[in-house]
């Protein structure tokens, strides 16, 4: 990666006027680094003054401290200091060369407008002062003519809003705009440079003008989750390998929104009786919307929670069959649509239908497996019986299945198998999942059927694309059983849908 350096600077002399005047030798430090760094602090650690940078301001002036008589005072700051410059924690001035309707807009780290002030302003300087919420954030001022931006990391909670101040800048307080610390001779210095969790400290004597070079390297990402897809390998067939989506598909009708689980141990499960199986236990999901938990028996055309368990077919793609809508409650196989989901059925597909909202948002991004897919990556595939195994994430049962490429987190264990039907020798806590699925590892949940308006949950059903003469063939495993078969289920059982998509090599 190519070094990102920044040495622009501009020499700004200040006629301190009655004042004892003190003639600085002054030594500049500018930071390079093969990342743009989050931030930098240099620290005198003999008189403990510090300084702390902010990405992209990396240059900072270091003042030796030897008095000379009433002489000029020379101070260096940063290219475009003399536009906008901060003073204090929450306090910047903005120095107009002419005339000019001046904009100040406060952005959050992620790109969003906080809040903005606009002014007609005259020649000279012009202070004002930023409140927000506690947090770090990022300045931009604008005219016809200039622009500049500078990092200020606001330190207590205040009322929303960027503020013209009346009082005058004292030359004390103009003073305290630039980034300099002092130092006597012999003074040790120590800098430390910050990249997301990684840092590189240094420490030096300055005797001279001095880059400092950081030693930083990119970092894995913190989830190798994008656009909805777990980026880990897992093979369907020998030259065919495929991402799963990061959670099980589902719906909220009230809004016609499709999306997939925020989590891979997510499912809407039910909290009513069972019409069809009364004497079951009665289960309840984990999916909440405004702190009402979600039910698969509330299913209707109108719900404004989330469901997750489809009758076939049902994408919502007029396919000719009555029931095609994902919240039909039809018990009649007749009324779903009879066939495969390949070909010119493929749109019953529900990823081939519709834009999946946190999984890239456009239509045929996604699909489900093929029957044969699913039997090579379960039975078939290297390795197959070392990468699978029951268990219980954050208190809820499924199948764990591992990428061809694994590594066990430090200090983790996994039990593979499909005899453990306990769950009780791999069971993780949702921190530890989350350094297996950083890891690759996925994750599906025993989320139940249904049938009309009754769920039960006794086992995982996963749909497929294929279908048979005996029905749509899925994947099933249960609490008792933990036996991966290619089962055929009736087109009116609504199951489970998690989607794949292709590697692109």
């Amino acid at each position: 990666m190519a070094m990102k350096t920044y040495t622009s600077l501009l020499a700004l002399c200040l006629v301190l006027g009655a004042f004892p005047l003190v003639a600085q030798t002054d030594y500049i430090c500018s930071f390079s680094a093969n990342v743009e760094m989050d931030s930098i602090q240099v620290k005198n650690t003999v008189s403990e003054e510090s300084k702390m940078l902010y990405s992209p301001d990396n240059t900072i002036t270091l003042q030796q401290n030897k008095q000379q008589g009433n002489e000029e005072t020379c101070i260096v700051t940063i290219d475009n200091a003399g536009f906008l410059q901060q003073i204090g924690n929450n306090t910047v001035i903005v120095t107009a060369a002419k005339p000019a309707l001046l904009n100040l807009t406060l952005y959050s780290t992620d790109g969003k407008e906080v809040t903005h002030y606009s002014e007609n302003i005259n020649i000279g300087q012009h202070a004002f002062k930023i409140e927000a919420k506690a947090g770090v954030y990022v300045l931009v001022a604008t005219t016809q003519n200039q622009s500049s931006s500078l990092k200020i990391s606001l330190s207590e909670n205040s009322p929303m809003g960027i503020f013209p101040i009346a009082t005058p800048l004292s030359v004390s307080q103009l003073k305290s705009l630039d980034d300099v610390i002092t130092f006597d001779e012999g003074d040790e210095f120590e800098v430390t440079g910050y990249y997301k969790t990684q840092t590189d400290v240094q420490r030096f004597i300055i005797t001279e003008n001095k880059e400092v070079t950081f030693s930083f390297i990119e970092e894995t990402p913190l989830s190798i989750k994008e656009n909805g897809a777990i980026k880990a390998a897992f093979s369907v067939a020998k030259d065919k390998k495929i991402y799963f989506s990061q959670g099980n598909l589902q719906y909220q009708a009230s809004t016609g929104t499709w999306r997939f689980a925020e989590n891979q141990w997510n499912f809407v499960g039910k909290c009513k009786s069972t019409q069809y199986y009364p004497n079951q236990p009665q289960d309840t999901g984990n999916v909440f919307v405004d702190g009402v938990r979600c039910e698969n028996e509330n299913i209707s055309p109108t719900y404004n929670g989330w469901i997750d368990l489809f009758g076939w077919g049902t994408s919502g793609w007029k396919s000719g069959a009555k029931a095609y809508q994902p919240y039909d409650t039809s018990t009649t196989k007749n009324d779903y649509y009879q066939g495969g989901a390949t070909g010119n059925s493929a749109n019953i597909d529900w990823g081939v239908h519709n834009p999946i909202s946190n999984g890239g948002n456009e239509a045929g991004l996604w699909r489900l497996p093929t029957i044969k897919e699913w039997e090579y990556l379960l039975v078939s595939r290297p390795n197959y019986s070392e990468k699978r195994g029951a268990a219980t994430v954050n208190g809820v049962k499924g199948l764990i299945l591992l990428p061809d490429d694994w590594t066990l987190p430090e200090g983790l264990t996994f039990k593979s198998g499909m005899n453990n039907n306990d769950f009780k020798n791999c069971k993780y806590t949702a921190e530890e999942w989350t350094k297996m699925e950083e890891n690759g590892a996925v994750f599906l949940p025993l989320a139940g059927y249904r049938r009309g308006i009754s769920v039960i949950r006794n086992n995982g059903m996963y749909f497929s694309a294929s279908y048979s003469e005996y029905g749509i063939e899925h994947v099933k495993f249960s609490e008792t059983i933990i036996k991966i078969v290619a089962s055929f289920s009736s087109p009116e059982t609504a199951i489970s849908v998690r989607l794949v998509k292709y590697v692109e090599e």
